[in-house]
């Protein structure tokens, strides 16, 4: 396939996705407005993609808000 120039629509959600900055979880449950322990919930179930860094654990801000609009109801 020949080389356009132009992104493909992955190509540009994945350079946005590695510009992204990474959350603590103090900052995502700032983000999200929520406490550390349903944070946490949400993350043992699967609902929240998260980064583990050593023993640290980061999230990607623009994941917490594909989350949200996933747990959106109605």
């Amino acid at each position: 396939m020949a080389n356009t120039g132009m992104d493909t629509p992955t190509d540009s959600l994945r350079t946005e996705q590695a510009h992204s900055p990474l959350l603590t979880e103090k900052d995502a449950c700032a983000y999200l407005r929520v406490s550390k322990r349903n944070l946490y919930c949400w993350r043992m179930a699967g609902l929240i993609p998260y980064f583990k860094i050593g023993r640290s654990v980061r999230f990607r801000k623009s994941d917490l808000g594909a989350a949200l609009e996933r747990m959106r109801v109605g």
